[in-house]
């Protein structure tokens, strides 16, 4: 099983990073009633979007409805897909429905048929809760957000995905050398699923790393991983295994 999926928060507060939107998306979903805007969540892949939209259907205790907008582009077929659900405030059980739509903004160009128009349409006064996830809020769905709630979220810190994944190597009694998981958060860029998946294969014996990969870390990323290092030790680490070659302004060379 990936341990991005095994190690998937279960609530809301054992998610990492995102605080705020963590918090406004509670605060939307406690004060919902019918009509409400939907929630669109904005941020690059892996920075807990779906995994937050999961999280709250669970906590409050919501029959989940999920589908990628993008592989349903058209309007016969989006509308086929949504109004179902729409239409029905609980499944066969009783329980209540909540609808949440992944990679909004893959809906685009004239192959779409309309599908944007008609997801604004019957996004304007929702029956059950929508969430929706864009990786960007790009002029594309900016008539969709007008009738959304837009949260944004942001890449992960370093600080936080070196924390989270220290948690899952003892989950899982695996060893890895500070080198590796330096590498590792770095070259996830603040995405929590590559990292995990990185950290998975590395752990596998699928790949390792070298002192050269350590030496070509960025000197930005050095920086940036000094100041969100969780102790002493990790900072020097990141600074010393930094490229801090740059050239000297008084010899015109390096």
């Amino acid at each position: 099983m990936m341990w991005s999926e095994k190690h998937r928060p279960k609530k809301v507060q054992e998610m990492i990073g995102n605080e705020d939107a963590r918090l406004a998306a509670l605060k939307w979903l406690g004060g919902w009633v019918s009509g409400s805007k939907p929630l669109l969540l904005v941020g690059p892949p892996g920075s807990g979007k779906t995994t937050l939209a999961h999280a709250l259907a669970r906590q409050f205790d919501y029959h989940m409805f999920e589908m990628n907008a993008s592989d349903t582009r058209n309007r016969d077929n989006l509308q086929a897909m949504l109004l179902p659900a729409l239409r029905n405030t609980a499944n066969l059980f009783g329980k209540k429905i909540m609808l949440f739509l992944d990679e909004v903004d893959g809906i685009s160009g004239r192959e779409d048929s309309g599908g944007l128009d008609i997801l604004v349409d019957l996004m304007k006064e929702p029956t059950v809760p929508v969430i929706m996830a864009a990786n960007t809020k790009s002029t594309k769905i900016k008539d969709l957000a007008k009738v959304c709630k837009a949260v944004e979220f942001r890449p992960v810190p370093p600080r936080l995905l070196m924390l989270f994944l220290d948690h899952v190597l003892r989950s899982e009694g695996i060893k890895l050398g500070p080198g590796d998981k330096i590498s590792i958060v770095n070259n996830s860029r603040g995405d929590i699923r590559s990292m995990l998946n990185s950290a998975q294969s590395r752990a596998s014996g699928y790949a390792t790393v070298s002192n050269k990969d350590m030496i070509d870390i960025d000197i930005a990323d050095g920086i940036n991983g000094y100041f969100n290092a969780c102790s002493i030790e990790q900072a020097t680490q990141f600074i010393s295994k930094a490229d801090a070659s740059y050239p000297d302004p008084r010899y015109g060379g390096s």
